[in-house]
């Protein structure tokens, strides 16, 4: 049994970043089923715990561990962190994107504001996953490759390459970490969320 976990978690290293997004994805989408058997307060508990995680990790990646990094590592470091962390925060994002928008919409059948701020947001991280991240990567190295050429034209136009890849992805991350802080205080506002905060509550007394 060891020998069969350590082949399988082998191959999965092998992988490449694009073949874990997809295995990502699929992964999240067979967890569906499954999620159509929770009741009203196993999705609503469900869902705050996917969205949550990903808002915090967010969070934390834009504002406490990408600063800490940028300020501490040296640049070629930094980059080579940034490779490896970025395509596991795609995955981590998407699959909590996956099962926020699937346990709302149990929930709530009719599309609202809150569908769509969940689409958006899991729409950023499918394209940032599968575009953006691994071209913002490709670029990065790209322009090393340059640099060493001295080549003025080349490392002129891969910086540029680079420097767009890397703000747009900047940009719809924003994006998405506003559309779940928005997302939440649309839920806060609501009284059936507080009514089943209160039905929480009873449980556990």
């Amino acid at each position: 049994m060891t020998s069969f976990v350590q082949s399988v978690f082998g191959w999965l290293r092998r992988q490449s970043n694009l073949t874990h997004s997809g295995l990502t994805v699929t992964a999240s989408l067979a967890s569906i089923p499954a999620l159509t058997h929770l009741s009203g307060t196993g999705l609503a508990a469900t869902n705050l715990i996917a969205l949550s995680t990903q808002l915090g990790s967010q969070i934390y990646v834009a504002f406490v561990g990408g600063p800490a990094m940028f300020a501490n590592l040296e640049k070629t470091a930094f980059g080579n962190l940034q490779a490896v962390l970025f395509p596991k925060f795609g995955l981590l994002c998407m699959s909590t994107g996956i099962v926020g928008l699937t346990t709302y919409h149990l929930a709530h059948t009719q599309s609202d504001i809150c569908t769509w701020l969940l689409v958006g947001s899991l729409a950023v991280h499918i394209l940032n996953s599968f575009l953006i991240f691994p071209k913002t990567t490709e670029y990065m190295f790209l322009l090393r490759q340059s640099e060493k050429t001295e080549n003025r034209e080349l490392i002129s136009k891969n910086r540029m390459r680079f420097g767009v890849m890397h703000g747009i992805s900047n940009l719809i991350n924003i994006g998405s970490l506003g559309a779940n802080m928005l997302y939440l205080y649309v839920l806060a506002t609501r009284k059936d969320y507080f009514l089943i905060l209160t039905i929480l509550y009873l449980q556990g007394r």
